[in-house]
């Protein structure tokens, strides 16, 4: 055979490897761009830091027993998602006066945003049965596991 024959022979075929292998890629996955914030903890130890005016108020440890994208549970409270991404909800206590031991009643009101760093800020709203209200700047942030 001729030397220019046997080169072309061994060529095609090397040359059909190289196409096939190049073309497979790479192991390596597709690098993704990440457009959704992290997922945020589930449940567990949060605490509820109070903030603004509110700062001397000793921070609440909360067991949240759910969250997710509808809904944040604890305690007596179920704060559900609202069409703007903010968890509202509202529970009615009862509470001796320090001065006479009357029992008044009080309602409480969380209005909370998530953040970017995986925290919820807003307000808690205290209002009590004579109609009388205080807002508190709030932080919820995440403690640990169950």
């Amino acid at each position: 055979m001729k030397p220019f024959l046997q080169l072309f022979l061994l060529s095609v075929p090397a040359l059909c490897l190289l196409i096939v292998l190049t073309a497979c890629g790479t192991l390596e996955p597709p690098a993704t761009i990440m457009t959704e914030r992290p997922s945020l903890p589930r449940a567990g130890l949060w605490s509820l830091e109070y903030t603004g005016g509110c700062t001397g108020r000793e921070a609440e440890r909360l067991q949240i027993i759910r969250l997710d994208e509808t809904a944040i549970v604890f305690g007596d409270f179920t704060l559900l998602r609202d069409e703007s991404g903010q968890y509202i909800g509202t529970a009615d206590r009862i509470a001796p006066m320090p001065v006479d031991g009357r029992e008044i009643g009080y309602t409480i009101t969380y209005t909370l945003t998530a953040d970017e760093m995986g925290a919820f800020a807003g307000v808690e709203r205290v209002v009590e049965g004579g109609g009388h209200g205080l807002d508190c700047p709030v932080v919820l942030r995440y403690l640990g596991g169950d």
